[in-house]
């Protein structure tokens, strides 16, 4: 039997969560340390801090430059997010994971038996997810720690069966050797029987034993997100991630870019709701009509980015305004960015 335990994922961020819970089934008394030196931090290249996991009590540590909370922002931290160890701690996941560094996770679980069979990008409105399969009788262990799973009763262990006498025999007279010999040879019949019924049914039980029932695995309930938009994630998005800036003339994304686009990504995903348009811009350098087709460009890649992060492509428009619109006529660099808006 395998003791391998298989991922069904939709969306990279939801499917990594899955990997924690796989690992979790695997190893039931794993403690938070042992946890973080067998998920080491360098696997995220957006980690916010040196461990991939926490403790939900840690939280607080994680503000902005204003001051605000923004540990939602970097780590599961629903009731149904947590990861609850042995000894009940409750530990947060990092959520905000980019493709190469996804994929790097895939490969790493390899070693420890965890296989992701898909990762399903997420459309429109759906939510992302995860179900686990595995076998329960290969990891014992680990149904006994499953609070989903009601233990199953082991049978009772077999008993030698007992001596079973004929029927009670009054106390006669003495008889002669032959009368003897003829009434054994009628009682010791219905005994070899009755052996031979008891033998059968031992048989039988073992029969069913080693072969037991498949056990269909119990899905896991794939996570659920917000569905309302509290006022201050509107305006997080207008103000704090219109920084996704690019180099002269260019529509490549630079590396803090990609971050910037990446927490964007999670923040939709926690909002299905939201719909976003992406405006593109350009530095004065260049003609009208070059600066226009760049900025449209540029908005198009910021697009892109955030639909491989599985963001769906229904929820973002875009638009280029060339360079009609700058922010800063001194220090031109800053003019060449990207702003979303939310529209919906």
């Amino acid at each position: 039997m395998s003791n391998k335990v298989k991922v069904y994922g939709k969306a990279q961020s939801r499917t990594a969560l899955g990997i924690a819970n796989a690992y979790l089934v695997l190893n039931p008394d794993v403690t938070l340390d042992e946890l973080n030196a067998a998920f080491p931090g360098d696997l995220n290249s957006a980690n916010r801090c040196d461990t991939i996991f926490i403790d939900v009590n840690d939280a607080g540590k994680f503000v902005n430059a204003e001051g605000k909370s923004n540990y939602e922002m970097y780590f599961f931290e629903k009731d149904d997010e947590l990861l609850t160890l042995k000894d009940g701690q409750k530990v947060a996941m990092q959520q905000l994971w980019q493709k190469e560094d996804f994929d790097k996770l895939v490969e790493w679980v390899k070693q420890y038996d965890i296989e992701v069979v898909e990762c399903k990008p997420i459309e429109g409105f759906q939510k992302g997810g995860f179900t686990l399969e595995y076998d329960k009788n290969a990891i014992a262990a680990a149904v006994v720690a499953a609070p989903a799973v009601e233990p199953v009763a082991a049978p009772e262990p077999e008993r030698e069966p007992e001596p079973v006498a004929a029927a009670p025999v009054n106390p006669a007279p003495a008889e002669s050797t032959e009368t003897k010999k003829k009434k054994c040879n009628w009682w010791l019949l219905p005994l070899i029987l009755l052996l031979i019924i008891i033998l059968i049914i031992l048989l039988m039980r073992s029969c069913n034993k080693e072969q037991p029932a498949a056990v269909e695995p119990e899905p896991v309930a794939p996570a659920v997100v917000d569905t309302v938009v509290p006022a201050d994630t509107v305006e997080a998005i207008q103000k704090d991630f219109n920084a996704a800036q690019f180099e002269a003339a260019q529509t490549k994304l630079s590396d803090a870019s990609k971050k910037v686009l990446d927490e964007l990504a999670a923040m939709l995903q926690k909002h299905p709701n939201v719909k976003l348009r992406i405006v593109g811009h350009a530095s004065s350098d260049g003609t009208a009509a070059f600066n226009q087709k760049l900025s449209v460009e540029r908005a198009k890649v910021a697009a892109d980015y955030l639909i491989s992060a599985g963001v769906a492509a229904d929820r973002l428009q875009t638009e280029g305004k060339g360079s009609s619109e700058p922010i800063d006529k001194e220090h031109r660099e800053l003019n060449r960015r990207t702003e979303f808006i939310v529209i919906e």
